[in-house]
């Protein structure tokens, strides 16, 4: 096939202005399970507040970020998140302007899941798998909460994509274009650097298996690290102040990784197998995993094709690394394996040819999607969380006047208080340092429906303080309560006429 053929049969994708109601039907239901009740079903606990504390100097105040949010591990990430929900924040100057923002990358996640699909494996399997995705509980409630982590499937996907372009269609600016893929993808969360591995082994494979030549892997790899630098440029210029510490931290976490034996890596392996399948499949567990694992590999085995054997070293690579890391693996560790079940099943899916086999495919999907759909959060009442932190800082603010004040949290779903201190900005509140004894009125703020009685709250000797990081110095003090505090009053907050909170009022002795 010509080079022009080859570039004709790639652009028929994107831009191909073909009307296919199965895509639109598949966008529309993707759209709706992710905006439906956005302001009652999208999460806002600390890590959100986080995010929309620097949203708001980055926007209000002119603070470029330069450096993004810190890992478990303590370490930054590079600013690229905040950058990318900038049409969201602009868009609504609110956390439901950048939760919806959020929605609308994951639709467009269907769309790229939806063409990257139909041109490696056909319509058909774009169909199944875009459908499969758009439904998907875990997937649905991730692509409304603002976190970092969340974006990764979005650019796994579309790094899929511009790997299958190159591969078929080899330009310097798709080279550059998947340099910031990668870029953008490590910045996100550092597990992905395994992109940087994958795209170096494409390279590297090229010459070893004589499919490409040396200047090409010199070449492409030169456009590839321009686009992965150029993305990284804020970052970079922000750790040569600090002396590359998180650079250099990170690289340490990663070389120091376990060495675990065959049986906790195969117990650990089908853990994770079973977490990352359980976004395509529901009811998935270590069994099913094992057996989902091994008919795939019989699969590649009885049928070698380069993409099956890409997407095997994807999933294998992958799982093996994560198994090596010391540290506990929290789902979120695992998003760059999101898309490779999808792209699995599409696999299988591509080869069937009976239209009895076919019809049992599609009746099995059908239940698959039935099944995750009576799974989503749209049936929930919700948390409320935005309305009840705003409504709750409102409350504060009328209660407390114009007398300085801190604050705790108690009964808490939040590691930290941050979601308080975004809308206490937003609403101008100062709170003062709750180490301090500046201050002379004490709020406690229950955050969560389940709230202790007056009396009793009242009655307790301390009570512990939620907050985070330079707001409780090196660690979590206690609040002498019954010792130094007065209580005076309690108030219910309110949404909907609903009560989802509480403040409780104490005064200094």
């Amino acid at each position: 096939m010509r080079t022009h053929d080859i570039g004709s049969k790639i652009h028929d994708g994107f831009f191909s202005g073909r009307f296919d109601v199965w895509k639109i039907g598949i966008i529309g239901i993707a759209s709706f399970l992710r905006v439906y009740r956005l302001e009652a079903l999208t999460e806002f606990l600390g890590d959100q507040g986080r995010t929309m504390l620097t949203m708001y100097d980055f926007v209000e105040r002119g603070v470029v970020p330069l450096v993004g949010p810190t890992t478990l591990s303590g370490h930054n990430l590079g600013p690229m998140f905040y950058y990318l929900l900038l049409p969201g924040y602009l868009l609504g100057r609110g956390p439901i302007g950048v939760s919806f923002w959020m929605a609308i990358l994951g639709v467009i996640t269907v769309v790229v899941l939806y063409e990257t699909v139909r041109l490696m494996f056909g319509v058909n399997s774009a169909r199944i798998v875009s459908l499969l995705w758009a439904v998907s509980p875990y997937i649905v409630t991730a692509d409304r909460t603002i976190w970092e982590p969340n974006m990764v499937p979005l650019f796994s996907v579309l790094y899929i994509y511009l790997l299958y372009r190159v591969h078929k269609e080899s330009v310097w600016w798709l080279w550059t274009a998947l340099g910031i893929t990668v870029g953008v993808l490590v910045q996100l969360h550092y597990p992905n650097v395994f992109f940087i591995g994958l795209t170096g082994l494409y390279l590297v494979g090229g010459l070893f298996f004589q499919t490409r030549g040396v200047s090409f892997s010199v070449i492409s790899g030169l456009w590839c690290s321009l686009g992965f630098i150029l993305t990284l440029i804020p970052f970079l210029g922000y750790e040569y102040t600090v002396r590359f510490r998180d650079i250099t931290g990170i690289l340490g976490v990663f070389a120091d990784s376990a060495n675990p034996g065959k049986r906790a890596m195969l117990y650990a392996g089908l853990d994770y197998a079973y977490r990352v399948l359980g976004r395509a499949v529901p009811n998935m567990s270590r069994a099913p995993a094992a057996v989902f694992v091994g008919i795939w590999t019989v699969f590649v085995m009885l049928r070698p094709r380069k993409l099956t054997q890409f997407l095997t070293l994807w999933l294998f690579g992958g799982l093996i690394a994560m198994t090596r890391y010391q540290g506990v693996v929290h789902d979120h560790y695992l998003y760059f394996l999101i898309p490779v079940p999808f792209f699995m099943i599409a696999s299988v899916f591509s080869i069937l040819r009976r239209s009895l086999y076919i019809t049992l495919a599609c009746a099995l999907i059908s239940v698959i999607s039935i099944v995750h759909l009576s799974h989503t959060d749209i049936f929930n009442m919700g948390n409320n969380d935005v309305r009840r932190v705003s409504a709750t800082v409102g409350k504060l603010k009328r209660e407390i006047g114009d007398s300085q004040f801190s604050f705790t949290l108690i009964n808490s779903r939040s590691f930290s208080d941050l979601h308080y201190r975004y809308f206490m900005r937003v609403m101008r509140l100062s709170p003062q340092s709750i180490t301090g004894g500046e201050y002379t009125t004490l709020a406690l703020l229950c955050d969560d429906i389940l709230c202790p009685v007056a009396s009793k709250l009242a009655s307790r000797p301390s009570v512990p303080v939620l907050c985070y990081e330079s707001h409780c110095r090196d660690h979590y003090p206690d609040i002498q309560l019954a010792k130094d505090w007065a209580y005076t009053h309690d108030e219910a907050v309110l949404v909907d006429k609903h009560p989802l909170s509480r403040l409780y009022i104490f005064y200094r002795l």
